[in-house]
């Protein structure tokens, strides 16, 4: 009897507990701060959001409402008097916060953002800017690309970012509870939720191992068919003899069809997509800009550099770049410009190290 009744007892603890962790769409606000955000992530979205849904908001492209409710809309010159009024600037705010629904069981976590909120600091005291809502805001917010280091992912628009959960956050409440004296409890359903080994998060977007690298050829004079030097020697010779081509991707911004002397290529830029697969980088060239005299001319794709129908050693401008049998130096890596003098440890961390850590490899050999 005695067993029984214990066991009773443990099983209904047991199920208290479980239904704990079983709930639908449950209410919830986070909370990003900018301060927080890890370098590895690669991108900071305290950082960079609100400026791209200030302008947003200046173009009437989505609105500013007072709260979740939506009850009242908020111009753009009532928000630009909030501003003034407080001191306080919608672009650089410090605090990020998102409102969600929940949605978790024994084996999967779901998360649906639904908005944002605007809060911050200003002379005055707490200042509330509003709330955006996130499905008004999603063709933007897939269209644009958001700015990322050297650690970071290439091309990510700002939906993937936010489902990617690539960043640091606090759980602020959960449906009617705001942790106010029990901050571990927040920690808890966090934990449960999303770091627990046993359960999927339905929906999240995994990031790719990929950069967008863009570098200058470098020639080199002592080498016997050096490739970079003849790429540009060839392509000199071609805009040379065909100025139609060269004032067609920029050249008519420095030079009249009428007078125009022969020009010397001064620099060549590549753009391109590098893909890691457990140890192996897959190159993919996308652009390729010309620098005429110093002066750079537009992107040209490499298709439409292709029906320039030149060819170096027999092959093909994207099969020598690809084969990467000469000098180069890294002008940038994603959003961030590489200095000169660090090209070559930001080649050898990219080529031997984890891609989330290129920075701390590049400081850590410096030292």
């Amino acid at each position: 009897m005695y067993k029984s009744l214990l066991y009773l007892i443990l099983s209904f603890s047991a199920f208290q507990v479980q239904a704990k962790k079983l709930y639908t769409e449950v209410p919830t606000l986070i909370h990003l701060a900018k301060i927080d955000q890890q370098d590895t992530n690669g991108f900071n979205l305290v950082e960079h959001l609100p400026k791209l849904l200030y302008d947003a908001i200046l173009q009437n492209k989505v609105t500013l409402w007072d709260s979740p409710k939506k009850q009242i809309a908020i111009s753009a010159s009532a928000l630009q008097k909030i501003e003034s009024d407080n001191f306080v600037s919608f672009q650089k705010i410090e605090n990020l916060f998102i409102n969600e629904l929940w949605t978790g069981s024994r084996r999967k976590t779901q998360f649906v953002i639904i908005g944002f909120s605007f809060l911050s600091e200003g002379k005055k005291g707490k200042v509330s800017f509003g709330y955006i809502d996130f499905n008004e805001a999603i063709p933007i917010l897939t269209s644009k690309i958001i700015p990322t280091n050297v650690n970071g992912s290439a091309m990510l628009n700002y939906a993937e970012a936010l489902y990617s959960r690539k960043y640091v956050f606090n759980l602020m409440q959960f449906g009617n509870n705001t942790f106010f004296n029990d901050i571990n409890k927040s920690i808890q359903i966090k934990r449960d939720a999303f770091a627990n080994p046993k359960k999927r998060i339905q929906g999240l977007h995994i990031l790719k191992n990929d950069k967008m690298m863009v570098y200058a050829l470098d020639k080199n004079p002592g080498e016997v068919n050096d490739p970079a030097s003849l790429i540009y020697e060839s392509v000199e010779q071609f805009l040379n003899t065909n100025k139609a081509t060269l004032l067609n991707i920029g050249g008519s911004k420095y030079y009249s069809n009428r007078v125009m002397s022969d020009v010397i290529v001064t620099r060549i830029e590549i753009t391109e997509y590098w893909l890691k697969n457990k140890n192996s980088i897959t190159y993919t060239p996308v652009s390729i800009r010309i620098f005429v005299n110093n002066k750079p001319l537009n992107d040209i794709t490499i298709e439409e550099f292709n029906k320039w129908q030149l060819l170096f050693s027999f092959k093909s401008l994207e099969d020598v770049l690809i084969e990467k049998q000469f000098q180069y130096h890294l002008y940038k890596i994603n959003s961030e410009l590489i200095p000169l003098d660090e090209s070559d440890l930001f080649i050898k961390a990219i080529k031997e190290y984890k891609w989330s850590q290129v920075r701390n490899y590049v400081k850590y050999s410096k030292e």
